[in-house]
């Protein structure tokens, strides 16, 4: 089932830019990903995508964007199960 995962990043856009500019490209071509989109609000960067699954999302993640934040830092996902996902 298609998921809505909501990251509040605790990081500044330059800290978000830093991450996100080592996992941007395996994002793009990775299975079940459907869209991102990252806004600043409260002193922080929040994360918003859409995956096929939670699963898919998890392990790119794991993959991808661990190894590039500080040692033991740990991101919450939040997550909504999503019933429809229209694109054009």
């Amino acid at each position: 089932m298609a998921a809505l995962i909501r990251i509040p990043t605790g990081m500044d856009t330059e800290g978000y830019d830093a991450v996100n500019r080592e996992a941007a490209a395996s994002l793009k071509a990775a299975s079940g990903f459907r869209f991102h989109v990252a806004y600043p609000t409260d002193g922080e960067v929040v994360v918003l995508e859409v995956w096929d699954s939670l699963e898919q999302h998890m392990q790119w993640f794991d993959q991808y964007v661990k190894p590039h934040l500080p040692p033991g830092t740990e991101l919450p996902h939040e997550v909504t199960p999503l019933h429809n996902v229209l694109q054009p």
